[in-house]
């Protein structure tokens, strides 16, 4: 039996949606490091990969080895999978649940295959994490669409311009998933969907960037103004997790470099109430060259 969850992620759905304007911003490492800050929390929390472009969260993780099922192996007779069977067949990361997707051992599920398997996990988990990808999925899995949304946006030049069309199709996709009915309590029925939330846009940085440039304090300015309360970073690229991950070793642990706004995530996630804004934005400074005179 999971632990009761507590009551603000009940209220707002337990599904949570990753996605973002373009690849290799780190989009899958952001998820995965946010699910180690949520467990520690006393809250049974799920991956799981619906990026059916890539894939690859099994291997990302360092657990593609391990017994259990992954998408390829779903099967969803009437539409419908049983969240504890799906749960216990699933292999384990740091005492998560995982359901990744391996493209390369067969075919893609079938829309409603993965659509039960979003349910089943919500049926069984406090929190389910989804690595969308660029939000393909979400043009066709109702579910996904309606779920509080994490966009990871590069903080530059390029990211932010990505990031508005991006923003268009997922309100695009939300406004064409239909409604499903509310229960007693007010959640959405069956799916643990939650309301019509804006965005959380979390502002990495770009890989290679300079301790020098300010670049990324520059477009993290443009995002607060932009987003307001709903911009959280920078994220800044940690050298030794990015090595363990391309030498197959998994995410360790969320390196100090990203520790507080990884658990400002986590924080916002669980128990959604904002702090002031004022003590939440703090753009990185930047050195500036005096003039000799």
């Amino acid at each position: 039996m999971t632990p009761k969850s507590p009551p603000a992620v009940r209220g707002r759905g337990n599904l949570v949606v990753f996605t973002s304007p373009g690849g290799g911003v780190g989009l899958t490492t952001l998820m995965a490091m946010c699910g180690l800050a949520i467990s520690k929390r006393a809250v049974s929390c799920a991956l799981m990969d619906a990026d059916l472009r890539g894939g690859g969260l099994g291997v990302l993780l360092g657990i593609e080895h391990e017994p259990g099922l992954t998408l390829q192996d779903l099967n969803a007779p009437l539409g419908h999978i049983e969240g504890n069977a799906l749960n216990h067949e699933l292999p384990q990361w740091e005492d998560m649940r995982v359901l990744a997707h391996a493209p390369w051992l067969g075919e893609d599920p079938d829309e409603w295959e993965l659509q039960a398997a979003v349910k089943a996990l919500c049926e069984s988990n406090d929190l389910v994490l989804v690595d969308a990808g660029r939000g393909d999925a979400l043009r066709t899995i109702p579910e996904l669409a309606m779920a509080r949304q994490i966009v990871a946006v590069e903080l530059s030049a390029l990211g932010m311009a990505r990031v508005r069309s991006h923003l268009a199709l997922l309100s695009q996709a939300r406004n064409r998933a239909p409604n499903p009915p509310s229960t007693s309590d007010g959640d959405r029925a069956d799916t643990g969907i939650a309301a019509d939330d804006p965005p959380l846009v979390v502002g990495v940085e770009p890989r290679g960037a300079t301790k020098r440039s300010a670049s990324s304090s520059v477009a993290l300015r443009e995002a607060i103004e932009r987003f307001g309360d709903e911009a959280l970073g920078p994220l800044r690229c940690d050298p030794a997790l990015c090595a363990d991950i391309m030498n197959g070793l998994g995410i360790r642990s969320v390196p100090k470099s990203a520790r507080q706004v990884v658990d400002e995530l986590a924080d916002r996630i669980v128990d959604p109430t904002p702090p002031p804004r004022t003590a939440r934005h703090r753009a990185p400074k930047t050195k500036t060259r005096r003039s000799r005179s």
